[in-house]
């Protein structure tokens, strides 16, 4: 058998006491093996002494028994194996966090496995740990602050048709049963303490705009999504070929909004971190609180939905902000099909990150570059038809053009055409032969 460590295997010479922390590590992440007897190499060193194995035998079931809270019952398995190399086989636990005895739960006694190493995890972590287990709902908990007002969203539920009051907060779940506000309530509320950090950077990574959005978080992401659509420049460029104006938006399809909204869909309200919002000359950067919700990245990107905060997507839905909701994401990816760019998703344990790039960004030559002998964006309408004609029908003279330009605009007139031959489209266009006999014809262009 070939021993090599990786995010879920780790290899031990012999049994110490710090196997015990990489068994609680195992146990609060996604489970794993430990190898008792291999180097670090993979070079096997058999435990062939039955005492030895005797005394390592009964030291793991002690630490399974003892050392371990909560108790580990059939997660962790240990044996030798044909290679006398003994085998500690550890599940993902059920019931975290699991800790160390000794040290209690809190950081110095609550480890996780990360890649091929482990570490104490913090005070959020251990709750978020807690709430999974217990599957605490935090939109649905009573909110700490109980003095609210809602005039923001009672101008949005009427404008959407619905009445104000009591009972439709209580249908929405901003408000329980017993008549307190939930978490929900709270995001929703004037009196939101959500804040969402937006920044713009020029090429030096300096400051172009810095802002804090807050209140309410309906208004917040109202905010937002105008700021950022600011960001949606459109570049123009005509294919010479075609002469059809090809028009290019820095984020194509509905990518910017979708990911926007996500953010604020799957954001865990419960850490104590901001949504960011990050544009570069380049790419956009959106990093939201929470990783990915009872999934893997694979299912979020072939549309599977989860809801971490299910009764505010309610809300959304209602008010209408969402459509097609759990298709953002392969719905942004469609958008950048065929562009020649990729978006990028990132998930931790407590991030999930989104990059969009730019495709009028300092990249933009790259797209440019797939457009055939690109000209003036600046020609009107009338001087692109104008040009078809002349490529299409070389030595054409004005009256034919105005014969068949007439046909479908009946406000195009002799004057017209002839103006935009001698002023815009002087550089593109030449005629030859007599003014009695000549035409009109392509010049400079293929």
């Amino acid at each position: 058998m070939k021993y090599q460590e990786s995010a879920n295997v780790e290899l031990k010479r012999e049994l110490v006491d710090d196997v015990k922390k990489q068994i609680v590590a195992f146990l609060n992440t996604e489970g794993g093996t430990i190898y008792i007897g291999v180097e670090d190499d993979g070079t096997v060193k058999p435990i062939n002494s039955n005492e030895e194995r005797d005394i390592i035998d009964t030291k793991i079931g002690n630490w399974i028994s003892e050392s371990i809270v909560p108790i580990p019952s059939g997660l962790v398995t240990h044996a030798f194996n044909d290679d006398g190399v003994m085998e500690i086989r550890i599940r993902d636990g059920n019931h975290k966090p699991y800790y160390l005895r000794e040290k209690g739960p809190k950081p110095s006694g609550v480890y996780k496995r990360v890649g091929r190493s482990i570490r104490m995890v913090n005070d959020d972590e251990i709750l978020q740990m807690i709430m999974l287990t217990k599957n605490y709902i935090y939109e649905a908990d009573v909110s700490d602050e109980q003095e609210l007002s809602f005039k923001y969203l009672n101008m949005e539920l009427t404008d959407n048709g619905y009445q104000t009051g009591t009972r439709v907060l209580t249908s929405l779940g901003i408000m329980n049963k017993d008549g307190k506000y939930t978490n929900l309530g709270y995001l929703l509320s004037d009196q939101s303490g959500i804040a969402v950090k937006y920044a713009e950077y020029d090429k030096d990574l300096n400051f172009i705009v810095k802002k804090t959005f807050t209140g309410s978080l309906l208004k917040v992401l109202r905010d937002v999504e105008e700021q950022t659509e600011k960001q949606n420049t459109v570049s123009a460029v005509i294919d010479g070929k075609t002469f059809r104006r090809k028009e290019t938006h820095s984020f194509p399809g509905a990518s910017l909004r979708e990911i926007i909204l996500n953010a604020f869909c799957h954001c865990d309200y419960f850490i104590r971190s901001n949504i960011k919002i990050e544009f570069f000359p380049d790419r956009l950067k959106v990093t939201s609180p929470g990783g990915i919700f009872n999934a893997t990245l694979n299912d979020i990107m072939n549309g599977v939905q989860t809801y971490r905060n299910p009764r505010l997507v309610n809300v959304f839905d209602k008010l209408k902000y969402i459509e097609n909701f759990g298709t953002g994401i392969p719905r942004t990816m469609a958008a950048y099909k065929g562009t020649g760019f990729s978006p990028l998703f990132e998930a931790s344990n407590n991030f999930f990150i989104v990059t969009l790039p730019n495709l009028n960004g300092q990249n933009a030559d790259q797209i440019n570059d797939q457009i055939n002998d690109q000209i003036n964006d600046q020609i009107s309408d009338l001087g692109l038809d104008i040009l078809r004609l002349i490529k299409s029908n070389p030595g054409i003279k004005v009256p034919e053009m105005y014969k068949k330009l007439s046909v479908a605009d009946d406000k195009i007139t002799l004057d017209k055409i002839r103006n935009e031959l001698k002023r815009e489209l002087k550089p593109y266009v030449k005629f030859v032969g007599s003014n009695k006999t000549g035409g009109y014809y392509l010049a400079g262009i293929n």
